[in-house]
């Protein structure tokens, strides 16, 4: 229903029922309750209900009717509703809501809209309406989505279609927190976009997603559903125009995917189609992994995730490093964010406003890492808005983890009774902030692994124990030599060595060996190699393939090839190709250098070299977990690679079997841990 149609008439009873329903709690409600709130029979109510919901669907608001629960006005604020009641008009939108608004009728249209009728449906001045309509234009330039106005003619927006998608797209993402996310109804915008088609693409999405075992995040969830459904009405249409695809990707799950799609809505998505959705699946986290470890664009992207961690460490005076998380997140973000960047997509964030002023070191700190690795990486310009989200991400683990750092689990141990423990537990968190209590108990059956597998840091007994676990014996009601004894205590944990470690079982000791013959056959086998005059890629393969298989290249090439056929394996910050995959040419886990002299030109990039990272084809974890090490370490610490360069393997090997051992002892304690 159009914006500036005539509400429907409401009989004396219909507007007193509203009147009620406006002024109880928002919740479900019976017919034969609301009849009784008001003094009229439920037969009253059920004659009365559908002009009273075609009443307040027609202004805008929210009522459902479900049997077996009754009925519910689905606002939390009813005051606009209780305005409109008493005055009989319409209330004023409030400006975003009209502006976006005016966006949908605008990206809607067919033809030119008159402002008078755009001024009429928003229930504004025209003097409203030309701000408006200037600040539809700004919002709508990033997208080339132009806007045009003529005397005696009107408004309307010229744009090839892959443009218009795009605007529509991310208006579509700026009003989801305004639209329902039911699974019946999860993105469809009545004028933009169909509701059985938004619903069919949806459930085919998540069919797909559980089928092909992959995991999206919402976000990326929401972007492709919206993509394709939008793509598939175009096409229905007769108004589809290729986006660009230029980057190059594996095409095998965008096509059975397309192929879902053709099947279900009787369309043919073009080649240029499928090779877009193959960029979204790659940017999402869904696309082709042509091994376990390390492609050239994932080191990219782990080299900016490690440049910019670094430039913040540098800018706020903190260490990073202990925050194990912040690093994977970062590059799960970055996928996107530079699929974003490089495709022109521009983002939205609401609360950058809010960082850049409440969060100000923060926000200057991820402003100027984002500067310093655009400048050092060779990467187009980053936006504030992505700047903010990756201040968001800089905020979160420093907060999380800061409160994580100060909170001890502890244990309450009293003998005197449930009362008891739970007074001197209040007087902990009273007086002692940073403990969490998150247990009571007796005395009777505490044992150090026990406690260990609770995370239980530090026990606060009423009486004395005999336990090798950190305790600290107190009156039942504080006293002052009890805090004293407390804050020793507690300075002592915050301080302290870790716990001892839980005896190896027998599955983690057969890893421990497996993993330490790996490593030991990695650093044996380590090599250095120049290539003179490779001229070009090929040749730095075919060298790659002879390097650990002289005997028998062939296998090896071909396994290379057809990894450099999925996509580029050049990686910018380290001037190299990254050449790997998994062979039963290799017995165990190799990585190599071939220096290129002099480096191969190709497309503005200088090759000075090439990685060699093979992997025996095994069913066995241990030579993957490797080689993920080796990427991370590759990416992380540039000693690496500049020994490479430099032909110094022992140096190398040095480098290798410091980093290794670093990674490698978490792993171990996590195993012993299990």
């Amino acid at each position: 229903m159009s914006l500036n149609a005539e509400l429907p008439k409401l009989s004396a009873n219909s507007r007193r029922l509203i009147q009620k329903l406006a002024e109880l709690p928002q919740a479900w409600i019976t017919a034969a309750a609301l009849a009784e709130a008001i003094g009229v029979s439920r037969r009253t109510v059920l004659r009365e209900l559908p002009s009273i919901e075609k009443w307040l669907t027609a202004a805008g608001f929210r009522f459902q009717r479900r049997p077996g629960q009754g009925l519910l006005l689905d606002e939390p604020d009813r005051a606009p509703l209780l305005a409109l009641l008493n005055s009989g008009s319409r209330p004023a939108l409030p400006k975003t809501e009209r502006r976006q608004r005016l966006l949908v009728s605008l990206l809607a249209a067919k033809e030119p809209r008159k402002t008078y009728a755009l001024a009429r449906e928003a229930d504004a001045s025209e003097h409203t309406l030309a701000a408006d309509l200037i600040w539809a234009e700004e919002w709508l330039r990033p997208y080339n989505v132009q806007m045009c106005k003529r005397p005696g003619v009107g408004v309307w927006l010229e744009a090839a279609p892959d443009k218009r998608r795009r605007a529509v797209s991310a208006l579509m993402r700026l009003r989801m927190p305004k639209q329902d996310a039911l699974p019946g109804k999860p993105f469809a915008l009545p004028g933009l976009l169909a509701p059985e088609t938004a619903d069919a693409v949806w459930t085919l999405l998540r069919e797909f997603e559980q089928q092909e075992g992959l995991y999206f995040t919402d976000a990326g969830f929401l972007s492709l559903a919206i993509h394709c459904a939008l793509t598939v009405e175009q096409i229905r249409a007769g108004d589809w125009a290729p986006s660009p695809a230029e980057k190059a990707t594996g095409l095998d799950l965008a096509a059975r995917l397309a192929k879902r799609l053709e099947a279900a809505f009787s369309i043919a998505l073009p080649t240029e189609e499928v090779r877009y959705l193959a960029l979204y699946l790659d940017a999402y986290g869904g696309g082709p992994k042509a091994d376990d470890w390390g492609e050239a664009g994932e080191m990219e992207l782990r080299g900016l995730a490690v440049h910019l961690i670094a430039s913040v460490e540098r800018a706020l005076g903190v260490d990073l490093s202990r925050y194990a998380s912040l690093s994977e997140d970062l590059f799960l973000h970055l996928r996107p964010m530079m699929y974003r960047i490089e495709q022109g997509v521009p983002s939205e964030n609401p609360q950058l406003t809010v960082i850049q002023t409440e969060y100000a070191p923060l926000w200057q700190a991820t402003r100027a890492a984002c500067d310093e690795a655009q400048e050092a990486l060779a990467l187009p310009p980053i936006p504030d808005a992505e700047a903010g989200f990756l201040a968001m991400h800089f905020g979160a683990v420093l907060e999380r983890e800061s409160l994580a750092r100060m909170r001890i689990q502890t244990m309450v141990v009293c003998p005197f009774g449930m009362a008891s423990s739970k007074f001197l537990a209040s007087q902990l968190m009273r007086e002692f902030p940073s403990l969490h209590i998150t247990a009571s108990g007796s005395a009777r059956g505490l044992s150090p692994e026990s406690l260990r597998r609770q995370g239980i840091d530090l026990l606060v007994s009423t009486v004395p124990l005999d336990i090798d676990f950190p305790h600290v014996c107190v009156n039942a009601i504080l006293q002052e030599q009890d805090r004293a004894r407390l804050r020793s205590a507690l300075a002592q944990v915050q301080t302290g060595s870790a716990p001892a470690r839980p005896a190896q079982s027998a599955d983690s000791l057969r890893y421990a060996g497996r993993l330490s013959a790996a490593l030991l056959d990695l650093l044996a086998t380590l090599k250095i190699e120049t290539v003179p005059r490779p001229r070009t890629r090929a040749a730095l393969i075919a060298e790659a393939a002879r390097l650990f298989a002289p005997d028998n290249p062939a296998p090896v090439e071909r396994a290379l090839e057809r990894r450099e056929a999925l996509g580029d394996t050049y990686i910018r910050p380290l001037w190299a190709l990254l050449l790997h995959c998994k062979t039963n040419a290799v017995s165990g886990c190799r990585l190599g250098y071939l220096r290129a002299e002099p480096p191969v030109y190709e497309d503005g990039r200088m090759i000075r070299g090439a990685l060699v990272l093979l992997a025996p084809d095994a069913d066995d974890n241990v030579p993957t977990e490797v080689m993920q090490a080796v990427s991370g370490i590759l990416i992380e610490d540039p000693q690496l690679i500049e020994a490479l360069r430099g032909g110094d393997l022992d140096g190398a090997a040095a480098i290798l079997e410091r980093g290794l051992g670093d990674r490698f002892r978490v792993a171990l304690r996590k195993k012993w841990k299990a």
